[in-house]
């Protein structure tokens, strides 16, 4: 357990009774309209494995709102790119002997390497499983095509050929649009000095925003419906484009690291940047949010764009001493965990390991989601954290093995992340932050941050 589990347990004791005294201030709109809103994305947002990969997960004909409706899995079961069987390489089952001799065989052995079999949900699922924990009345869907970007899904061509019409539909209250992982980023950085190609690609990043929210609201008009609301995910800091690792049990392998790319730093430009976790995350929230300003000043009759500063957050975290900021040292800091992907049998070949989120990190992503979507305080879902509650065995935090101190920590780092409009500072020390938060729970208890349990976070 953490170290600092026990300051939790009794400095958060406030804000639990204050978050109850919400959850009952808002008893009254749980019944309100249904909400339909559909995530548009990739891998970050499907999860690329389980438990969270298919978590709340069920194909697009399933009735009414208990599973997120995957569109790429029209029925069950599956077919297409989202068929089964599911593949899980472990060390008992990969040939190779050591860990990069099973590394080598699986990327000569496409078949054998870990798939992502439908239905899928990942983030929304988690998502939706919050809205439930809140009361609160909405109908999942997701489109996420591995590896998508909006701009792939703007032109209907390729992977995601015939899914525009999936999106630019008048179905949705709301939209979440997430851009593959470093396409948003600039084409160059700055890193001690020296000009680093990064792989971004921001003007197709922009274009593919512009074109499909401007499909979003046409087909709104055309059905005399007010436009959807539009929230932009960005998504987290990706750790294998910020470090180089000396230990073999966490090895970056895979096509996509600068060995096996000729030495190309665009698949490494963060590295030698001193914090280049808190600096890629800087390049997506400036990004994003540049994105969403620019648009809604260019167009005001239009849908209004908010960010979902998910990428920030894992900072925050990070910053609070919750979670690991290098994950591939041998020796880390006791208690902490990882917000990225850590099996390097999964994640081969394509990424390596430090690329994508953990269950962790998925978790943290949805929180802000939850959040800013619905203007609801994280820190309200006492199903989540309280194993006491008969609603907590059917919490996502139950189902994705997190323990509800940990779970209550991700929290506190999404709702600091949302109040801030960006990372949060780093921690004061545990007894220092004790005191803290006791202190602001005598003024007004940290849960009742925003008065209201359902208030928009501003754009």
């Amino acid at each position: 357990m953490l170290a600092w589990n026990k300051l939790f347990s009794a400095a958060l004791l406030p804000r639990t009774l204050a978050a109850s005294a919400l959850l009952l201030g808002i008893a009254g709109q749980a019944h309100a309209d249904e909400v339909d809103i559909l995530f548009v994305g990739n891998s970050y947002t499907h999860g690329r494995y389980n438990p969270v990969l298919n978590y709340n997960a069920g194909p697009a004909n399933a009735p009414g709102n208990d599973v997120v409706h995957d569109l790429l899995c029209p029925s069950a079961p599956c077919g297409g790119v989202e068929a089964g069987p599911q593949v899980t390489p472990t060390t008992a089952n990969t040939p190779g002997g050591t860990l990069s001799g099973q590394l080598n065989y699986l990327q000569s052995n496409p078949g054998s390497q870990y798939n992502e079999v439908g239905p899928r949900a990942g983030v929304a699922g988690i998502f939706l499983q919050f809205t439930k924990d809140a009361g609160l009345n909405y109908n999942v869907s997701s489109l996420t095509v591995s590896s998508a970007t909006l701009t792939g899904y703007a032109n209907n061509t390729g992977s995601e050929l015939g899914l525009l019409p999936l999106i630019t539909n008048s179905k949705y209250n709301q939209v979440v649009l997430q851009d593959q992982s470093f396409q948003p980023l600039p084409t160059t950085i700055q890193v001690n000095g020296q000009t680093v190609p990064t792989r971004g690609n921001p003007t197709s990043f922009q274009s593919g925003v512009n074109r499909l929210i401007t499909g979003i609201d046409a087909a709104d008009k055309a059905a005399g419906k007010p436009n959807a609301a539009i929230t932009l995910y960005q998504t987290p800091p990706i750790a294998a484009f910020g470090f180089t690792s000396n230990n073999p049990n966490a090895p970056i392998f895979g096509s996509s690291t600068v060995a096996q790319q000729n030495g190309n730093k665009a698949y490494a430009p963060y590295v030698g940047d001193a914090n280049p976790i808190a600096a890629m995350a800087s390049d997506l929230h400036n990004a994003y949010t540049a994105e969403a300003a620019a648009f809604n000043a260019a167009n005001p009759t239009l849908s209004h764009v908010n960010v979902a500063l998910a990428g920030d957050a894992w900072v925050t975290a990070i910053n609070k001493g919750l979670a690991q900021f290098n994950p591939f040292l041998a020796n880390q800091p006791a208690g902490q965990i990882d917000l990225w992907d850590s099996d390097p049998l999964l994640a081969c070949c394509t990424v390596p390991i430090g690329y994508h989120s953990s269950q962790y990190g998925d978790f943290l992503n949805a929180l802000v989601l939850f959040g800013q979507i619905t203007g609801v305080n994280p820190e309200t879902l006492l199903a989540e954290w309280d194993p006491n509650n008969p609603l907590y065995s059917a919490s996502a935090s139950q189902a994705l093995g997190i323990s509800p101190d940990i779970a209550m920590a991700l929290a506190i780092a999404a709702e600091d992340t949302l109040l801030a409009g960006g990372p949060a500072a780093a921690a004061p020390e545990p007894s220092t932050w004790a005191m803290m938060i006791l202190g602001f729970a005598g003024i007004g208890c940290m849960a009742y941050r925003r008065r209201k349990g359902l208030v928009q976070l501003p754009a």
